[in-house]
């Protein structure tokens, strides 16, 4: 089945095309933004459903992988929610475990362990801010799109999470805000 799409949006051929390559880069984002292998999939899955049903209206404005990487935000932010709605018969002290690492383990702030470990201390949207820039390289006004925000704002949070991340690297402390 062929399915025609108007001038200003992409064929059914450019659709495929952008599917083949941003698969992996979706897919990689949804894996670190959900909570298994399997739900990671069915996200990815979800954003290039969305895209193909939006394909006839999209415009090309840069980089494709920003539009992607919006619906495959909007897509774990809706899976997150139904996690949240699915736990509500969950025990309170279930739901509220604190997954954080306990101030017992051993910071060291030499090497990859203690940079992922610094990264993994930062808020949720600290880290989001770092794998846009830095895993995915994108434009301050490409994640100001994804994140919903002017490239300003991307910028001062990008700013705000090097310097949160310089702080907990310097002092080793775990809990700097």
């Amino acid at each position: 089945m062929r399915v025609a799409y108007p001038q200003r949006g992409l064929n059914a051929a450019e659709v495929r095309a952008l599917i083949e390559d941003h698969y992996d880069d979706v897919l990689a984002y949804c894996r670190r933004h959900t909570e298994s292998a399997d739900e990671a999939q069915d996200a990815a899955q979800e954003v290039f459903l969305r895209f193909v049903r939006t394909a006839k209206s999209y415009r090309d404005a840069g980089k494709p992988l920003a539009y992607l990487l919006t619906i495959a935000r909007n897509v774990c932010v809706d899976a997150a929610r139904a996690r949240v709605r699915a736990t509500d018969e969950l025990p309170t002290d279930e739901v509220l475990a604190d997954p954080a690492p306990s101030d017992t383990e051993n910071f060291s702030p030499a090497g990859m362990d203690g940079l992922r470990h610094a990264i993994a201390l930062l808020t949720a949207e600290d880290r989001e801010v770092l794998e846009l820039r830095f895993d995915q390289e994108l434009t301050f006004a490409e994640i100001g799109r994804v994140m919903g925000i002017s490239r300003f704002a991307a910028r001062r949070r990008l700013d705000g999470a090097l310097a949160a991340l310089r702080e907990l690297l310097k002092s080793g402390e775990e809990d700097v805000k």
